[in-house]
């Protein structure tokens, strides 16, 4: 009686366990990134909610650019061989603050040479804020989770080092601030 049982017992089990390991792709979710366009909507929600007027798109830098602060009207403008010294921030629109860049004091970079206005190419966002802010300006720009020229963003959820949770679909600001303007 028990031989009679097994049979019929190891065939269900053996198709049971054939048909768990056959996938079809249609039960995979697939991760579909936002347009532009919804990116876009997005973010002009964003920046009517905000009151911001000084933001508008740009094709250059694939991300929403403008002058947040002009910078101290009695500072001068940075010439092509000032040396320059800037803070970078990088947060989401929650205010999750992602990475912070700064050159120090003495307008040098981590290999220790100096930073001049020259090195940044037209066309870069710091040299957009070179030439439309003085010592003390900014600029912001925020990314569409749709361009991915900072790393942060996309269709999946990810963790930064430091614990920092980047929800899946998120527009990136990025406000840099000129902090010193020297002559050679």
């Amino acid at each position: 009686m028990k031989r009679r049982y097994w049979l019929p017992v190891m065939a269900v089990v053996t198709a049971l366990v054939l048909t768990a390991c056959l996938k079809n792709d249609d039960d995979v979710v697939q991760c579909t990134p936002n347009t532009l366009a919804q990116d876009q909507h997005v973010i002009d929600s964003f920046i009517m909610d905000q009151g911001i007027s000084y933001l508008s798109y740009s094709s250059t830098y694939g991300a929403y650019i403008g002058i947040a602060n002009p910078g101290h009207p009695d500072s001068s403008m940075a010439a092509s061989d000032s040396l320059v010294a800037f803070k970078q921030v990088v947060s989401t629109f929650r205010g999750s603050e992602l990475k912070t860049l700064s050159t120090d004091s003495i307008y040098q970079n981590n290999n220790g040479s100096y930073i001049r206005f020259s090195d940044f190419q037209s066309g870069s966002y710091i040299n957009y804020l070179l030439t439309n802010a003085r010592k003390g300006g900014s600029i912001r720009l925020i990314y569409p989770s749709s361009a991915n020229s900072l790393g942060f963003y996309g269709c999946q959820q990810q963790s930064l080092t430091n614990g920092t949770v980047i929800p899946a679909y998120s527009q990136v600001i990025l406000d840099i601030t000129l902090t010193g303007v020297k002559k050679p």
